[in-house]
Order: structure tokens, then sequence, then C-alpha cells
């Protein structure tokens, strides 16, 4: 804002400091009421300065813009030109005179107003997002271009401008430094919808297809089941309608009545194997993950000190993040999963006797009373019907064998069948179903105690911590 006192003004007078700090009141009584919606409290308190002080060009200034709300832009005009005459070097006037211009559609006298706004003000960085938007509306994209790239240097981290700034880098095929603007954008904004549909699209149009699913899997899987997932979703399959990653996502989303029993093997690996390098982080950091802990907890409540006597499973081990808590029971822990690069996470995380790249149900088919213990964190959130990997779960523990895995709460209305396949493409489970699955198994059921394995949607995602023992022949 500007100095709206000087020198030798009429308020050298007597009263002076009096008056100057009723105006100040006034002024910020008003804005506080203009912030607000308050149109009508803001324009007695602006006309209040005014009386005082005709030419204050704040009240003039802001008394400009609640007219424009008003839809007075002729008298909007009127007033900010006022406030510029009082305050020649007054950069935000002459920013919000281009926008009532703007709206008069008298686009070269908005410019020009948007300009003087750039020149005076190191800090307006609107009035070149505004002046991007109506230079590229006229076709001006050079100039356009321009715009975006002060709007970026006074504020480099805007994701807003760093999607305008990509977005006409590729209108002008300027691709590289497109796809570079974007990129660093997503880094920064991993959840920002129009980025990565701006982003996959422009990388699928240079046929680098690929790199395109990489983009929106990513942005899909850490939206989770926030409505811009949908969004994002239903745009990836126009471009890619036989992409089966996608697909699943959509049914999920959908809520289909014929829903997939479990995620594809497809699905599974190219999900995981794109989402390796960012996996701790993600979960650790932002989604505050703790499926292994708990588990490890539960178990800690049934066997002996640990003294690394078991043979133990680590069934989904992903990145490993159950190793250091199962290393001291294990005498030998193997990991499998379907992820190749999910495994190369836990090979370099370490820990394991063995790593084994193979789907679930069919591993344990061929492992017969191998294992003492089967551990599995977030792993059969990607099974919808348990059945067929609970059978086998009971055939690879020996006789008092324990299993220990997580799964996902389905506490509301629940389907007959006792799960359900989320827009998250993960699927959730009733206890009651469970229980049954489990006891269809051969299985005895120890707890099914419901706990918090993560946030959610910055909200605690409740689950079960499920324990089942594979009987002792008497």
């Amino acid at each position: 804002m500007s100095d709206v006192e000087k020198p030798g003004s009429p308020d050298s007078a007597p009263g002076k400091d009096s008056r100057l700090a009723d105006i100040a009141t006034w002024l910020a009584q008003g804005l506080s009421w203009h912030r607000k919606g308050n149109l009508i409290e803001a324009q007695a308190l602006y006309q209040r300065v005014l009386d005082h002080r005709p030419k204050h060009p704040e009240a003039l200034n802001y008394m400009g813009i609640l007219q424009q709300q008003r839809g007075q832009s002729g008298r909007a005009e009127q007033l900010i030109r006022q406030a510029i005459l009082s305050a020649p070097g007054y950069a935000a006037a002459y920013a919000n005179l281009g926008n009532v211009l703007l709206v008069q559609r008298r686009y070269e006298d908005a410019i020009t107003a948007y300009r003087q706004a750039i020149l005076l003000g190191p800090d307006e960085v609107e009035a070149c997002v505004n002046l991007g938007a109506v230079l590229r509306g006229l076709g001006r994209l050079p100039e356009a271009l321009e715009a975006y790239r002060q709007a970026k240097a006074r504020r480099p981290l805007d994701v807003e401008i760093r999607l305008r700034l990509g977005t006409i880098l590729a209108e002008l095929e300027q691709t590289g430094e497109a796809v570079a603007v974007l990129e660093e954008a997503l880094r920064d904004n991993p959840t920002h919808e129009e980025v990565a549909k701006q982003l996959g699209t422009l990388l699928h149009r240079l046929g680098r297809v690929e790199d395109a699913r990489v983009v929106f899997g990513n942005a899909v899987f850490q939206l989770g089941d926030d409505k811009s997932a949908l969004t994002l979703l239903q745009h990836w399959l126009r471009l890619m309608p036989d992409d089966r990653i996608a697909q699943h996502r959509l049914a999920a989303w959908l809520g289909q009545d014929e829903i997939p029993v479990r995620a594809s093997d497809a699905y599974v690996t190219y999900l995981f194997d794109h989402y390796a390098d960012q996996f701790d982080s993600h979960l650790l950091e932002q989604l505050n993950y703790r499926a292994p802990a708990v588990i490890v907890a539960q178990i800690a409540e049934i066997l002996e000190v640990p003294a690394a006597r078991l043979d133990i499973l680590d069934a989904g081990c992903g990145t490993g993040l159950c190793a250091p808590l199962l290393r001291p029971y294990a005498r030998h822990l193997t990991g499998v999963d379907l992820s190749p690069r999910m495994l190369d996470k836990a090979r370099e995380r370490g820990g394991y006797d063995e790593l084994v790249v193979a789907e679930l149900t069919a591993f344990l088919a061929g492992q017969q009373s191998a294992y003492d213990l089967i551990v599995s964190a977030d792993t059969l959130v990607y099974f919808g019907a348990l059945d067929a990997v609970l059978h086998a779960v009971t055939a690879a523990l020996r006789p008092g064998g324990w299993l220990a895995f997580t799964a996902e709460a389905l506490v509301d209305t629940a389907p007959p069948a006792g799960f359900r396949l989320n827009p998250s493409g993960r699927y959730s489970h009733t206890a009651e179903y469970l229980d049954r699955s489990l006891k269809a198994a051969g299985l005895e059921v120890r707890t099914i105690t419901e706990a918090t394995l993560r946030l959610e949607n910055d909200q605690p995602m409740v689950g079960y911590v499920v324990l089942a023992r594979r009987p002792i022949p008497t």
C-alpha cells in the first residue's frame, strides 16, 4: 500500500494524530468487513475515511473494488483512477484498474494498466498472471509467456503459476521446457490433479506413453479416494482406453455390481513398481503408516521372547518395513512380493534371508508346512474374496503356526459378499467375513482387533489386526 500521508498536508494541524488513528481504524475495519463479504459495512467505513480525506488512495482503491463487486464498473474505474491520481506510484491500484477494464472488455487498456502495475510493484504477481491470461486469450502467446515467466520469477514455488507456464510452453511447442516445468510442479505438489493431467497429456502426445501412465498412476494412487482422482481417472482412460490399471481403479470408483474378487497381478505389479521410490516417504511421512508396528505388537503378545527360532514369511513384504521388527524372531526370514522394484528396496534395507518375486497364493501353494509365522501387512487389502489365499496359508503353516495380518475395516452398510472394492483400489472387509473365512480355511481365530493403520485424507484409517492359528492335531 502507498504512503498516504504527505509532509505539509492539512493533517499537520492540531488533532492530526487522533484523526490519523481514526482513519487507520476505519480503514482496517472496512477491510475486515470487506474480506468477510459484508459490503454494506465496508462501504460505510470507506466512505467515512473519504469524508475526512477525499483523496485517500487506499480508501478510493478499496471502494473501487467494492463497486466492481456490485457490478458498477464505470464507478469502480472512476474511483480507482482517483486513487492513482492521489498516489501515482500505487501499483496495486493499477492492477485493480486492469481488472476493471478487463471486465469492460477494454483489453488494450487493461494490458497497459497491468504492465504499469508490474513496472511499479516488484511484488505484483497477480498482475503478471492476469496479464498473461489476457494476452493468451488474445492469441498473443509469446507475450503471455513472458508475463508468466515474470510471475514465476516473482513467486517461483506457486503451483498455479507453474501450471500456466508449463501449459503455454506446450502450446508454443517448447515441449522440453514445458515438461521440465510441469515435472517440477508435480514433484512439489504430487496430488495436484490439473498438473498431473497436463503433464500426462503432454507426455502422451509426445509418444511417451509409459511415462504418462506413471504420472497418472502415481497421482491417482496418492489421491486415494479424493474425488479429483475420479476426474483424473476418466481423463486417463480417454487417452488410454485399454489401460488395465485405470480400468481397475475406475471399477472401484463406480462401485460396479460385478467387481473383481481381487486386484489383478498386472495392476498390483505396475502400481508398486512405479510407487517404489516414494513408497516409504509417502507412507511414513505423510500417512503416518503404522501397520507393521501394530502387527508386531500383537505378535509379541502370543510369542515367546524373540530368540531367532522361527521360520517366518513376510507375505507382500514391499520395501521391507516389517523386516527390522520380525528379524529378532526369525531363524529364516523370507519376503515375497509381486513387485520387483519393491523387492529391490527391501534388498537395500536388508534383514531377509530370501526374497522372492511371486503372486502370494501361488507361492504359498508350493510351501507345504514351511512356516511358523506368516505376516501380511496391507497385502490382503488387494484381495476381495479371501478363501483361496487363506486355504493356501493354512497349508503353508506348520501345526501350531500363526497368521497375523491387517485388513481395512468395512463397518458401514456391507454388501452380501462381506467385502467391498473402494475408490482407493483397495478392498475392505467386515469382521464377520474375516472370522468366517478364517474358520472355513481351517484356522482358529485368536483375535480380530480394531486399530488405526494410517491416515487417509488426514483422517484415521480404521482397520483390523487379525491373529489366527493352524490347530495342532490331537
